[in-house]
């Protein structure tokens, strides 16, 4: 067999590797001794099966990721001058029981952001980042804590859930004896027709107590009313055949913390309120939340927490219960059982679900979750 070795090729490359290799150790030479970098891959990713009492009148089996949605990302930060750094985020969403995208046709569909964080100023970012009430809501939300997609609210009516908007910018401020402050503006979205976004929002932090205030507004903002909660009109607009709602304002506020007395309790709460306007109509969904975590043993702990939820006449009344089993500090087995009542004429409605052809629907799921 001929051979495709040539010398003079081979001489080349080892000439351009030894000037690349001077190349280099000069840049670093000359470079701060402070200047570093750094880049982090980071994910986690759940598969559970489970059984639910009634979606479209029906039980069903179903397998899916439920205790954390499955995500892959990349974030990273460089050194610029001791006290400042550019950083960035990159963040997919996925379903580990069929590898599809989490929503079709965005690679990145819960962050891609870049910035500068300084040490005395203060974060300023811009891109696809969540809505404030994920800054504020969230950790504190049962959903988050008993590591339960269910026990979010129905449709998301308080972007409690991941939220992520588009074209924003976001300025965190740096801790001041335990309080920061944060405020982002999302400019209209012509991908999505939504329309511009503000939200401000103040963070208290100590060791045994977290406490938030946030308030955001959205403009044009759509809901899947139809599919998430079977209704077939809402506010005059016809949502029959799947059609969205679309609404002309959405303010939200909510104040939520946790207070965590010793290694075993832990106490969370959230209250908010959202406000609904189309051109001619407004509804309020108010939701209530209160949650207790009991740390049993080092590894094993035992949740409980529930909800109720008043939207415009009706209510959804909603409770779970989780054991969370730490295996490592990476893995963990979990079992949860979710219950929703709904009252007013509504369908029960589960996050996520397909709505329940009655008042009533429950789920029972176990599971594995692996971080990485």
């Amino acid at each position: 067999m001929r051979s495709n070795y040539h010398p003079f090729a081979s001489s080349i490359s080892r000439t351009y590797f030894s000037l690349s290799c001077v190349a280099l150790c000069l840049g670093v030479a000359a470079s701060p001794a402070h200047a570093q970098s750094s880049i982090t891959l980071y994910g986690s990713i759940d598969e559970s099966v489970g059984y639910v009492s009634n979606a479209k009148g029906s039980s069903q089996v179903l397998m899916g990721p439920i205790s954390v949605p499955d995500q892959f990302g990349f974030k990273g930060a460089e050194d610029l001058d001791g006290a400042t750094k550019a950083v960035f985020q990159l963040e997919n969403g996925f379903f580990s029981n069929t590898g599809a995208f989490a929503t079709s046709g965005t690679l990145f569909s819960r962050k891609a952001f870049v910035g500068l964080s300084d040490d005395r100023w203060g974060a300023l970012t811009l891109g696809r980042q969540w809505d404030l009430t994920d800054d504020v809501l969230l950790p504190n939300a049962n959903g988050a804590v008993q590591y339960n997609y269910f026990l979010y609210r129905p449709a998301n009516l308080d972007n409690d859930a991941v939220t992520p908007v588009n074209n924003t910018v976001k300025y965190v401020s740096n801790s001041w004896h335990g309080v920061s402050a944060r405020a982002m503006y999302g400019f209209t979205d012509p991908s999505t027709g939504q329309g511009r976004y503000v939200g401000g929002a103040l963070l208290y932090k100590s060791s045994a107590l977290q406490l938030g205030a946030v308030y955001s507004n959205t403009r044009n903002k759509s809901y899947a009313f139809n599919t998430s909660l079977g209704y077939t009109s809402f506010l005059g607009q016809d949502l029959s055949g799947g059609t969205p709602f679309k609404a002309r304002d959405t303010e939200i506020f909510g104040v939520a913390g946790t207070y965590m007395p010793n290694r075993q309790w832990a106490f969370h709460a959230v209250v908010d309120t959202v406000k609904i306007a189309s051109n001619t109509d407004s509804a309020r969904a108010t939701t209530t939340e209160l949650g207790v975590d009991w740390n049993v043993t080092p590894f094993d702990t035992v949740l409980l927490g529930g909800y109720r939820t008043w939207f415009d006449g009706k209510t959804y009344t909603t409770a779970g219960l989780s054991n969370l089993y730490h295996l490592s500090v990476r893995t963990m087995l979990y079992a949860e059982m979710t219950y929703q009542h709904a009252g007013g004429g509504a369908q029960a409605a589960l996050l996520s679900l397909s709505p329940s052809s009655n008042s009533d629907q429950a789920s029972v799921r176990i599971g594995v979750q692996h971080f990485f």
